[in-house]
């Protein structure tokens, strides 16, 4: 375990051989996932559209493009000043994005108290994930998706080590690239709290929101645009939506797929988990109120890492107590055959499944076969794992 906040450099030297994997892994993602038909009519009114609109407007803006889109400035700007087509500066900057949100994500599981191998393992897990990393891969015009979830991630890491200034650099223009990196502030505020920090500490702080939410206003009032629906419609018109029962299913289940159901049968362990990182409680409500902001699968992204910490809490309880040190690593490879079978699907899955009733069946088999593994791991310690004498 790590007991003590090494610098960012320290962990990269120290874990480069996981960190070098990884990077390696998002780009074999990349090219394994294909990428999205932007000249299909079937995406006519997707996302993309307006960031691709944007970049051909760079170094200009485009008004037309609506609301929230046309806030979100900086990644379609350097993508229309590249010096190569839109689609191929988008796909550089997807390449580097991609391997940004990967190394964030490391850095985060190790800096709580992770194994270098199990905070591996996590980020691998995030990889593999149809939502909040395959999308990305698929569909490279959501740069600024990608990017954000880097700079959330590695704020939790930044307000740890109380690391302002690059705060003071990075998360005013983060609000720049999209607004919801302002997200993790009611949490970093309570962290702030419950660790008990120094004077000095909050007031950078509370400079550093106060900034970020200036820009945040101050964007909107200067960019005007017509188009697109005003927050509270959004909001109010997907809280109505999204509060059918099977759709629950989409937004607590179905994104954090294979473990989609671990928060069910260990609801014990879940409530000590919140108890012990009560900021992560803070952050989680907070995640779960924005994300009815539009697609449930896509704005339950933030909520990734905290979702896959616990889970590596559970695992770590499971090898503590019923796995034995030389079965470990048929633990682990059992755990990621399935997190890579919950990575097949009909779009834009690793291994392209033939139907959306197909996906949704092997949606449900990952799941119990997850669920299965981790509550059965005793049994199948003595079944599976022992090797032979």
């Amino acid at each position: 375990m790590n007991n003590e906040i090494q610098s960012v450099k320290s962990i990269i030297r120290n874990n480069w051989k996981y960190i070098l994997f990884l990077i390696l892994a998002s780009q074999i993602f990349i090219f394994l996932t294909g990428s999205i038909d932007y000249t299909n009519p079937e995406f006519s009114n997707s996302d993309f559209n307006k960031y691709i609109k944007m970049a051909e407007a760079s170094p200009g803006i485009n008004q037309d493009v609506i609301r929230p889109f046309v806030y979100r400035i900086i990644i379609p700007w350097i993508a229309g000043i590249l010096p190569f087509s839109i689609f191929t500066n988008f796909e550089i900057l997807n390449h580097i994005a991609l391997i940004f949100l990967s190394l964030s994500i490391f850095i985060f599981f190790y800096d709580h108290n992770t194994s270098p191998k199990l905070a591996f393992v996590l980020t691998l897990a995030f990889q593999l994930n149809r939502y909040f990393f395959l999308l990305n891969t698929w569909n490279q015009f959501q740069v600024c998706d990608a990017v954000s979830l880097g700079i959330v991630f590695l704020s939790f890491s930044l307000i740890k080590r109380k690391n302002w200034f690059p705060m003071l650099i990075i998360f005013p223009v983060s609000v720049l690239i999209k607004e919801y990196v302002l997200i993790i502030l009611p949490a970093g505020l309570f962290y702030l709290v419950i660790s008990k920090s120094k004077k000095q500490d909050f007031i950078y702080y509370f400079i550093i929101s106060l900034i970020s939410i200036s820009v945040f206003v101050l964007i909107r009032k200067v960019i005007f645009s017509e188009g697109g629906e005003s927050l509270f419609v959004q909001y109010t018109t997907q809280v109505i939506y999204y509060s059918k029962p099977v759709l629950l299913l989409k937004r607590f289940v179905v994104p954090f797929t294979p473990f989609g159901l671990i928060p069910i049968f260990y609801y014990k362990e879940l409530l000590k988990f919140f108890k012990e990182e009560s900021h992560f409680f803070i952050y989680t409500l907070t995640v779960i109120g924005l994300s009815f902001f539009g697609e449930p699968e896509r704005l339950m992204a933030p909520l990734s890492v905290v979702y896959l910490l616990f889970v590596g809490k559970i695992i770590s309880q499971i090898i503590r107590d019923f796995v034995s040190k030389r079965s470990e690593i048929n633990f682990y490879s059992l755990f990621l055959l399935i997190v890579f079978a919950a990575s097949f699907y009909h779009i834009w899955g690793i291994v392209k499944l033939p139907s959306k009733e197909i996906s949704m069946i092997f949606t449900v088999i990952v799941n119990t076969l997850m669920i299965i593994l981790l509550l059965g791991s005793n049994k199948i310690e003595k079944i599976i794992f022992q090797n032979k004498n």
